[in-house]
């Protein structure tokens, strides 16, 4: 013969059980939906974040290229004798010579 069964117990057991296969189910869904969006969307993401923060990085260093230039143009504006013509000679002379110097630099 067989050996009675508590019915509480087994029902409790039974449940757990099935609580613990469902739980278990859904962590290993949630498993592969991570690796899944880290394989795939985070590349993505990170391609796009590095694409966003260089062109704003590169119009506030435009921005501020533009601001210091006019800043020193009025520098020298001041602090020469003369009308402004003379801050546009110093200024497109060193324009110049930093220019002769970059293209000294270039590799053909």
């Amino acid at each position: 013969m067989t050996t009675p069964v508590d019915p509480d117990t087994s029902s409790t057991e039974n449940s757990e059980e099935r609580r613990d296969w469902a739980t278990a189910l859904v962590d290993r869904v949630v498993d592969a939906v991570e690796r899944l969006r880290s394989a795939t969307t985070q590349p993505v993401i990170t391609a796009t974040r590095a694409l966003v923060y260089g062109v704003l990085g590169a119009l506030c260093l435009i921005g501020a290229v533009v601001l210091a230039s006019i800043g020193t143009f009025r520098f020298l504006d001041l602090v020469l004798p003369g009308e402004s013509w003379s801050a546009h000679l110093v200024l497109g002379g060193a324009l110049c010579l930093l220019g002769a110097w970059l293209w000294s630099r270039r590799t053909p």
